[in-house]
């Protein structure tokens, strides 16, 4: 969510109001120094003409996470440059991270060129500085530029570069890094219980997370034992968190589907068994469970909405007291949605 009030007075450079996309906890403390500029009719004159959007950047948590945070960026005419550069350390949005949370990419790098192919294939190339990323952040740094620019629906697969030359792995490890990257290549990659990787696949599913006593929503790549329909496969797998790990299913461990998933239309209906229920007696879902379900199946191809019955009932209440009426897309379940 953006608010358009105190915190335009904060940056010249940039409107910022960040709130974890999963509003599953209370929001986390601005930082204490802001700096601020002197002129500030200026600056309020200048902001009635500025436009804003919203856009999903993946930061790095104080456990080392990727999460989603939404924050107002101006309007640029190169959105994929844009927030590349807010990836940056020491960038623009440095002073205003919430709480324990960091960019990813190295201080002083710079994006040199964004090129878009025709199957959607958007080359990256980085200046030298983009090297100097250390061991143990690599494969979080290149997580972190590919779910930073598919969040855009024109960009399909992400290729990095660094001074014209396509990067194919990190010279220093020798880690590989691939071209043509996509969701499906994983983020916050947990191996879980699976002993035999070969015979698993991933799933990115979305659980908890805790932070001093804030919870929110990461998106998690599992490796699991797959069947024959992926629906269901993701949704024993957001039941089913992967054992010792920090993350936190917000499902009954008895939840279970009733019947097969039913795809029409771009809505995916699901009936679930009465474990569903938060409260059993009062009938009612969690919204916490409603946003990890919907955010999880509508990234998933041909997915964008998602309808619920829960038992024997035709009506699905939350326990907010409100009822869902209809098919759920993603924009419904974000902080300002249900």
């Amino acid at each position: 969510m953006i608010r358009r009030s105190f915190f335009v007075l904060a940056s010249v450079i940039v409107l910022l109001s960040f709130t974890l996309l999963s509003a599953c906890g209370d929001k986390d403390s601005e930082p204490d120094t802001i700096k601020y500029v002197k002129d500030r009719q200026a600056l309020k004159e200048a902001s009635k003409n500025a436009t804003y959007i919203q856009r999903t950047l993946y930061l790095s948590d104080a456990n080392g996470l990727l999460i989603p945070q939404v924050t107002g960026l101006p309007e640029s005419g190169a959105p994929e440059s844009q927030v590349l550069n807010y990836l940056v350390k020491g960038g623009p949005v440095t002073e205003l991270l919430p709480n324990g949370f960091q960019t990813v990419l190295p201080a002083e790098t710079e994006v040199v060129n964004v090129d878009m192919d025709k199957r959607g294939n958007l080359t990256v190339d980085f200046s030298r500085e983009f090297l100097e990323t250390r061991p143990e952040d690599q494969e979080r740094a290149v997580q972190s530029v590919v779910w930073t620019l598919t969040e855009f629906n024109t960009v399909k697969s992400v290729s990095i570069s660094v001074d014209g030359k396509v990067l194919d792995e990190w010279p220093d490890t020798r880690r590989s890094i691939g071209r043509g990257l996509t969701r499906q290549d994983g983020i916050n990659t947990t191996f879980g219980d699976v002993s035999d990787v070969a015979a698993s696949g991933s799933l990115t599913v979305f659980y908890l997370t805790t932070y001093k006593n804030k919870t929110y929503e990461v998106p998690v790549t599992v490796r699991a034992i797959t069947g024959n329909d992926r629906v269901s496969d993701l949704v024993s797998a957001l039941v089913d968190e992967p054992a010792d790990s920090p993350f936190i299913s917000t499902f009954n461990p008895d939840t279970r589907l009733i019947d097969k998933p039913m795809i029409k239309d771009g809505v995916v209906s699901l009936h679930f068994n009465d474990a569903v229920y938060e409260d059993k007696a009062a009938k009612t879902i969690s919204e916490r469970a409603l946003r990890c379900l919907v955010r999880t199946l509508t990234s998933q191809k041909g997915i964008n909405k998602v309808e619920i019955k829960a038992g024997d009932s035709d009506k699905v209440m939350l326990e907010s007291g409100k009822t869902l009426t209809g098919p759920v897309s993603e924009s419904m379940v974000s902080a300002s949605g249900l």
